[in-house]
């Protein structure tokens, strides 16, 4: 099969474009000769805490009037493979979070190799795992923003009552390893009657996340799932902490989940550094309940997005420009202190923002260099093309295994069948 018919058959799988709605930033009125500004076409996920810097960026480029779209990190790559099948309506900058970035890395004839504009020069700004995954073949596919470290928070008063430990550092000794993880989850459930996590799908991700392979082999493209065991580990582990009756079957972000996080219904969020903010806006009157330490065993990361420049672009030279100065460590801190964007850029990390950040969320917690700690000592990871997809089905059928539906066998079984028959239908 061509590339073309590769990307069209990928694109039918994946989904149609769908309508969205962009905002305008008009450019300065200070220069009111300027008659025919290059209009720069910006696609962000939403969530991102990039319009402001945008629009800083803007008043300082009266030249330019940048035009930003937001969409799900899960509806942005359906749309822009759609522009890429279709020919037109591409835009100059996409960003594209990290769990698709190896779908497109199949097509990088669709893309600026951002070595073309000296992108190398950067890379000793980034995170060395973080950048190595922007890379392909000779290929810069776009330049890191940001990124989710792992955190463990856990109630205070819970672990009180249960005979834990409640200093951060303490907690972090008591529970080294998923072993003694889930013995203290045993303590709580017998000495309080509360489940330890919030649910299997957070557990799990977290656990997958601390490996370097996840779904797909790097050398072949390969589908490994039944092959990997450190899928198969974290599907267990989840299993075994059901069995134990450790897991409250909350999902993140909802409404039960609020009130969870505020009711005590769950002891432990394994929580990557952007939702910190989701739990402190879902539950802001939970302030003083929780505090933060390390996960058990190695670091993980989730989350994060790169900006690439889609070759379809009309102005690649103004958009590299603009997503440079986007991806320094100036902006990447503030985009930090609005938005609580974890940065990508380490040598901000001693930055007193970061390295004292003490939030009153988190009493007597040191938050930023629990974070910056974690996310300097994350290991590379590597994706494969359809993880997004699969993962989906994956948690599906897990969280069928936590309601009751299908017993924990049945549920692996199907899982890996669906995943076989996902990642054959791209093929």
């Amino acid at each position: 099969m061509n590339v073309n018919g590769k990307l069209v058959t990928v694109l039918l799988t994946f989904g149609l474009l769908l309508n969205t709605s962009g905002c305008q930033f008009s450019p300065s009125k200070e220069d009111t000769a300027l008659q025919d500004p290059i209009q720069l076409n910006i696609w962000l996920t939403a969530g991102s805490g990039l319009e402001s810097l945008i629009d800083q960026y803007q008043s300082q480029h009266p030249e330019l009037e940048i035009h930003i779209q937001t969409s799900t990190s899960t509806q942005l790559p359906a749309k822009l493979q759609t522009s890429f099948a279709a020919g037109y309506s591409s835009p100059d900058v996409a960003a594209i979070d990290i769990s698709y970035l190896d779908r497109f890395k199949q097509f990088p004839e669709y893309f600026y190799n951002l070595k073309t504009f000296e992108a190398d020069n950067l890379k000793d700004q980034f995170l060395n795992w973080k950048w190595q995954e922007v890379l392909g073949n000779d290929f810069i596919f776009g330049l890191p923003t940001e990124i989710g470290p792992y955190a463990m928070l856990y109630r205070t008063d819970i672990f009180a009552l249960s005979g834990l430990p409640t200093k951060p550092e303490e907690v972090a000794k008591e529970i080294q390893t998923w072993d003694q993880f889930l013995e203290a989850g045993t303590k709580v459930q017998e000495r309080t009657g509360k489940a330890f996590v919030n649910d299997l799908e957070n557990l799990y991700l977290t656990l997958l996340r601390q490996s370097k392979l996840q779904y797909y082999s790097p050398t072949t493209q390969e589908l490994i799932l039944d092959n990997n065991p450190a899928v198969k580990r974290a599907w267990d582990f989840s299993i075994q902490a059901l069995k134990l009756n450790l897991s409250a079957s909350i999902a993140v972000d909802t409404q039960r989940w609020g009130a969870g996080l505020l009711n005590g219904d769950f002891a432990v969020m394994l929580c990557p550094a952007w939702m910190i903010g989701h739990i402190k806006s879902s539950a802001p009157t939970a302030s003083g309940l929780w505090n933060v330490t390390q996960i058990p065993e190695n670091s993980a990361n989730r989350g994060g997005s790169v900006l690439t420049l889609p070759k379809t672009g009309n102005h690649p030279d103004e958009s590299f420009a603009l997503i440079k100065w986007l991806t320094e460590p100036t902006q990447q801190l503030v985009s930090f202190k609005v938005q609580g964007a974890f940065p990508s850029t380490p040598e901000i990390y001693d930055d007193p923002e970061i390295h004292d950040l003490h939030d009153p969320y988190f009493p007597n917690s040191e938050l930023g260099l629990t974070l910056s700690s974690a996310a300097k000592a994350v290991i590379p990871t590597y994706y494969g093309p359809h993880h997004a997809d699969v993962e989906t089905s994956m948690l599906e059928y897990l969280t069928k295994a936590e309601k009751g539906e299908l017993t924990p066998e049945l549920a692996w079984t199907l899982a890996v069948q669906a995943a076989k028959r996902i990642d054959s239908s791209f093929r």
